[in-house]
């Protein structure tokens, strides 16, 4: 029970801005096998935001709330993944450049575009979306990240990242997607659209670990995550 608890703790202090204990597995790969279950929660904060926002506000006010809560509750963790995995992957370059250019602090312009269309389409998929979508969303992006840690090398000699995949392994993986099946199960979401969009979302995971020389870094997670929302977000206010 401890080491569940620990484990669960890493992943809240890692993936969102909540507070924690001051307790994290021996090895902290093991706290992968909660990501999805971390995504439960922060979906269901986001659940809660929405309906009680829309009980006094406009649909697109409401879903400005909705968004503006997400980046503070994740501290924009995967925002900021997500646009240095922009200004690296788009740039003409060599791969040891790209990662170089990833790593950098600096926002470029790729980044800045990238964010921009990302927190857009997020705010236009809120517009319609059925609340339980939000708990779909944030639930399969961290599972995602579990996935793309197993599934392709660390592109980096180290980072934190690679750190953290430390003691990811089988039972990480397979906690993690009973979690998103039983999620997905529960909500009776559309499973067609969710598996359309992580083929998407697999064949970006390839292309990036192509550009970066054969692997993924702690930045391309947070980009598949949060690629994966907003396609979630669409495929389901569509479905």
């Amino acid at each position: 029970m401890m080491s569940i608890l620990r484990g669960i703790n890493g992943a809240l202090s890692l993936l969102t801005t909540l507070p924690t204990l001051n307790t994290y597995p021996q090895q902290p790969g093991q706290a992968y096998a909660y990501f999805p279950l971390i995504g439960v929660l922060i979906g269901s904060v986001l659940w809660l935001t929405y309906t009680l926002s829309r009980a006094v506000m406009s649909t697109d006010g409401s879903a400005f709330v909705v968004l503006l809560v997400w980046v503070l509750v994740t501290g924009g963790l995967h925002l900021d993944g997500f646009g240095d995995a922009c200004d690296g992957l788009f740039a003409q370059v060599d791969p040891d450049r790209r990662l170089e250019i990833m790593k950098d602090s600096r926002a470029g312009s790729w980044a800045v575009v990238g964010l921009v269309m990302l927190l857009l389409g997020k705010w236009i998929a809120l517009r319609g979306i059925d609340p339980s979508a939000l708990i779909i969303a944030a639930a399969t992006g961290r599972w995602v990240m579990v996935v793309a840690a197993v599934a392709f090398p660390y592109a980096r000699t180290s980072g934190m990242g690679g750190y953290f995949r430390q003691g990811l392994g089988r039972p990480q993986i397979a906690f993690s997607t009973a979690t998103l099946l039983a999620v997905t199960v529960f909500f009776g979401q559309h499973a067609l659209m969710i598996l359309g969009s992580l083929v998407i979302v697999g064949i970006v995971a390839f292309w990036a670990s192509r550009r970066l020389g054969g692997g993924l870094t702690g930045d391309s997670y947070g980009a598949l995550c949060e690629l994966t929302e907003v396609l979630i977000l669409f495929a389901l206010n569509s479905a």
